[in-house]
């Protein structure tokens, strides 16, 4: 087979390369040089408040890019920059809110309730927020929506009302593993509202007015019983004690007269153990 020969003066691949290279490395210090002369020829309107300069709040960090690599972090302050080459984002370092959109959840016992919860997050990587994720903050709430559903989905109702703390803790430690990569820490996740369906709600309600019924009629026989059991030790001594028993009596029918438009007939037995008692 016949070895194609390459005309003369054509330009090989590698060559056309190596000459895009130097052209766009030849343009970009052009371009570079050329917002540097302009940066120092607008330093006076800079200084009156115009030109190329940026200035970072307080709890924010300026990132540069330069022909769209990333260069350097800049602190809060105020700084000129080549607008021939260089771009600056404000990304904030500040603890941000994120609420979740309201989350249909089925429990572990087939049972459906509405999630409200709410993100706590701060960036602690600008350079990775950045580039490693385009829209950090939705992507966090898309991630916070899967997981409520996935960990909500693996308990039950009972559990999701009573062990809320320990669900909030295992959902941010989940997403919290993934947000790392995108240099993101989640600092909190949590329930703020668990919305159950009308009828579940009146059942539920239903079974706590049980409960609640069912624990005062222990009380109430309990107190029965003791009231019970102290009548019958009072009883068996008074048995073997005849006076005792009469003044019983006396001091019932002193209370009995106490009570208004009140008559008592009292029997000949009881005046004559009184008159022996006066005797005595």
């Amino acid at each position: 087979m016949a070895e194609v020969t390459p005309l003369v003066g054509t330009p090989t691949q590698e060559e056309m390369k190596a000459a895009d290279s130097g052209a766009s490395g030849c343009y970009n210090l052009l371009s570079n040089s050329v917002g540097n002369i302009y940066s120092v020829l607008a330093v006076p309107c800079g200084i009156c408040g115009g030109g190329p300069m940026v200035t970072i709040q307080q709890g924010f960090v300026g990132l540069i890019t330069k022909f769209g690599k990333f260069d350097r972090l800049l602190p809060p302050g105020r700084y000129a920059y080549n607008i021939m080459s260089e771009q600056i984002m404000s990304v904030s370092l500040k603890t941000i809110c994120l609420d979740v959109p309201p989350q249909n959840v089925i429990t572990a016992d087939n049972l459906s309730i509405g999630v409200n919860a709410v993100c706590y997050y701060r960036v602690v990587d600008a350079c990775k927020a950045m580039f490693e994720v385009d829209d950090y903050s939705m992507a966090i709430s898309q991630l916070a929506q899967v997981t409520l559903r996935t960990v909500l989905g693996e308990h039950s109702l009972t559990e999701v009302l009573t062990a809320r703390s320990t669900l909030n803790a295992r959902v941010t430690q989940l997403i919290d593993e993934e947000t790392d990569k995108w240099g993101i820490k989640v600092l909190s996740v949590e329930m703020k509202d668990v919305q159950i369906p009308e009828g579940m709600r009146r059942a539920m309600a239903a079974v706590a007015e049980s409960s609640r019924e069912g624990e005062a009629k222990i009380i109430s026989a309990k107190a029965q019983r003791d009231s019970a059991e102290i009548l019958a030790d009072a009883a068996s001594k008074m048995k073997g004690d005849p006076v005792a028993l009469q003044l019983q009596w006396f001091d019932t029918l002193q209370k009995i007269a106490q009570e208004k438009n009140s008559t008592i007939i009292v029997p000949d037995s009881l005046l004559g153990m009184a008159s022996k008692l006066a005797g005595k």
